[in-house]
């Protein structure tokens, strides 16, 4: 008697290699995320990985809560890959796509995404709440402090789009947004996700003064949010708290201009 295996799976399609990277000069860390390459000139995220093999390990324990495994995980403003990655490796089977606007750091989150052999796929574009052309500028020696401006001058463009145009059918479980005070757009664009995904929990910055730069109140952006449907929570701390707009925000002046706080949005009833 033959025994029957039934029809055998398919072997995984081979990944597509990224193109190669040709610029400034890159080092490569080991990290809690794995190896990770990173512009030697960053003064800011490079010394810290360098010195503690993490980056803002805050907002990692505050993400790790919502990790399982299968994760399907929607990394915006992804820089070089770090929490890609960082989710990748503590999530069995996740499920990754990470959007990067800024032309050096989308090539290198690329490669690192590669080399992880991770089931991540990277976006050199920026998330908006429509189509539109970025102009980016950066911080001198903080590749992460890159900021979208919808018109003016800057030394990057990127092309935006929203993520329900980018990504029609996509269903997310947990969303990581730092776009440096452009939140507001890269939401508004993304209702439809929201609306397939009634577990989604979204991890979004939440910066006052960048926010103020855009002559944009961040109290009316925070209300935004609620009338999307969803329940704004703050991390303070290692607390989460549901305090009203104006105590959000007082809690992020009182720690001057950079002061910031991560924001936890989750349907309202979902």
């Amino acid at each position: 008697m033959k025994l029957s295996l039934g029809p055998s799976r398919p072997a995984p399609a081979p990944r597509p290699a990224p193109e190669p990277y040709v610029g400034e000069e890159l080092v490569q860390l080991l990290t809690d995320a794995g190896p990770l390459w990173i512009p030697a000139a960053d003064g800011v995220m490079r010394p810290f990985l360098e010195e503690r093999g993490t980056w803002e390990p805050e907002e990692g324990m505050l993400l790790s809560e919502f990790f399982r495994p299968g994760l399907r995980f929607l990394d915006v403003g992804a820089n070089v890959g770090y929490f890609s990655l960082f989710a990748a490796k503590h999530c069995p089977g996740a499920r990754v796509h990470a959007f990067e606007p800024h032309p050096l750091t989308s090539k290198v989150l690329a490669l690192n995404a590669w080399a992880s052999n991770a089931d991540i796929t990277s976006h050199a574009l920026a998330l908006s709440d429509g189509d539109r052309v970025l102009a980016l500028t950066t911080a001198e020696s903080n590749l992460g402090d890159t900021r979208a401006r919808a018109t003016g001058a800057g030394t990057s463009l990127s092309p935006a789009a929203p993520l329900d145009e980018v990504l029609p059918a996509a269903v997310f479980d947990l969303v990581k947004i730092d776009v440096q005070g452009f939140e507001p757009e890269v939401i508004g664009g993304m209702a439809g996700m929201l609306e397939r995904s009634p577990g989604v929990v979204v991890v979004a910055e939440f910066w006052p003064s960048a926010l103020r730069e855009r002559d944009l109140d961040p109290i009316a952006v925070l209300h935004g949010y609620r009338k999307l449907g969803l329940q704004v929570r703050g991390q303070v701390g290692e607390h989460l708290s549901t305090a009203r707009p104006v105590e959000m925000v007082r809690i992020c002046d009182q720690a001057g201009p950079n002061g910031q706080i991560n924001l936890v949005l989750t349907r309202a009833g979902g």
